[in-house]
């Protein structure tokens, strides 16, 4: 109650509140915080697609990989609990994380990151200031989140970048994908979806390569710095 009623304060003035999702957007309005003639929606704050380029898709082995935070609500726990199933059937498989240890408290500690490298279940390469390399050696993005997102930036260079993505039908989240066109949704805290849509990938390789392609293209009509720049503008009558 007192978050709304300080949002509610902050935002009465505004002529404009800009939304990257639609679940935030219908939250507000239902809470009273905005009206509707306030309310502008974008698909994130844009790429430069020349930066983030489609890579040739890696098909064998196959590959995945999972760019976040180290936090429990980003599903780093649910996507190494999928790599143990995928890996019971598909050992050549390989898994890959990006990201560094948060001060949050739900962090994953080090010490479990760690072990899990030390049992060859996972490649763990900490905090990177460039992601494209990272995202090169991989097949499919992976991000089985249940925080609440806005629009996950990760997700849409990884789209830009030719990758199929597998991510939670979760707010924010679902806005990246279309189910079966450009990747895959799953349950939030489902490991056994999860692992079933990694399992895809794996069974029909050339998904990689086809869904990798409708991701890239998602990301040029929806995506680009150019075209969001000239949203904010418009929203901003500037």
């Amino acid at each position: 109650k007192t978050v709304s009623h300080l949002y509610g304060l902050a935002l009465k003035l505004n002529r404009r509140v800009i939304f990257l999702n639609r679940e935030d957007t219908d939250l507000f309005l239902a809470g009273n915080l905005v009206i509707p003639e306030q309310v502008a929606r974008i698909d994130g704050i844009g790429l430069d697609l020349d930066h983030f380029s489609p890579a040739r898709p890696v098909v064998s082995p196959v590959t995945f990989i999972l760019v976040a935070r180290m936090i429990k609500e980003k599903g780093v726990y649910d996507y190494v609990e999928a790599a143990r199933k995928v890996r019971e059937h598909c050992p050549q498989a390989q898994f890959i994380l990006v990201g560094g240890t948060d001060p949050n408290p739900s962090s994953v500690k080090e010490s479990e990151l760690r072990e899990w490298v030390r049992e060859g279940l996972i490649e763990w390469a900490q905090a990177v200031n460039d992601v494209r390399p990272s995202l090169a050696r991989a097949s499919v993005f992976v991000l089985p989140s249940y925080y609440r997102e806005g629009l996950p930036r990760s997700s849409q260079e990884a789209m830009a970048m030719g990758r199929p993505v597998i991510t939670t039908d979760w707010v924010g989240c679902r806005d990246t994908v279309e189910h079966g066109l450009n990747g895959f949704l799953v349950p939030v805290r489902d490991p056994d979806e999860l692992t079933k849509a990694m399992m895809r990938f794996i069974s029909e390789p050339e998904l990689i390569e086809s869904m990798g392609k409708e991701g890239r293209k998602i990301a040029q009509e929806r995506f680009d710095v150019h075209s969001i720049n000239r949203q904010i503008l418009e929203i901003m009558s500037v």
